[in-house]
């Protein structure tokens, strides 16, 4: 478990920590996860190295790695709040995951954005040179369509 801390705040990597309504709630309304549903959510924090944001006990971010903890990881699921956005604190938490112990021998790190690809630029996430080096199956809206 690793902790950092910055003014008030707070970025851990104790699962004890994490809100799972929190989490739910924000990831529920994303572009990336919209609709998902609580137990895929659970699911997904107990098969990750996952990183909680908090302002005095309260979750106000999070984001996870979904790693092999020795050549690989894909960030996935970064917010932070609203009311916390602006303040530099989503940088910061992805600075934590880079801080993370090991993640600097990590042969490869993906992430996919719409959204922020200046936060990860700065922070030394580049674009493919080989535009057919990744392929992928995306399905965008997985989380709206439910079962019949």
């Amino acid at each position: 478990m690793m902790n950092w801390t910055k003014e008030n705040y707070l970025v851990s990597t104790d699962n004890s920590l994490l809100q799972l309504d929190v989490i739910h709630q924000n990831l529920s309304r994303t572009t990336w996860a919209a609709g998902i549903d609580e137990a895929t959510v659970r699911t997904a924090i107990a098969n990750s190295l996952n990183f909680g944001l908090y302002d005095d006990g309260r979750q106000i971010g999070y984001a996870r790695f979904i790693t092999d903890h020795a050549t690989f990881a894909y960030m996935a699921d970064v917010f932070v709040i609203d009311d916390y956005r602006g303040k530099g604190l989503g940088r910061w938490l992805v600075e934590c995951m880079l801080d993370y112990p090991g993640v600097e021998r990590y042969r490869r790190l993906l992430l996919a954005t719409t959204s922020a690809a200046w936060l990860y630029e700065k922070l030394g996430f580049t674009t493919p040179d080989n535009p057919k080096l990744f392929w992928h199956i995306n399905r965008p809206d997985i989380y709206k369509k439910r079962p019949a």
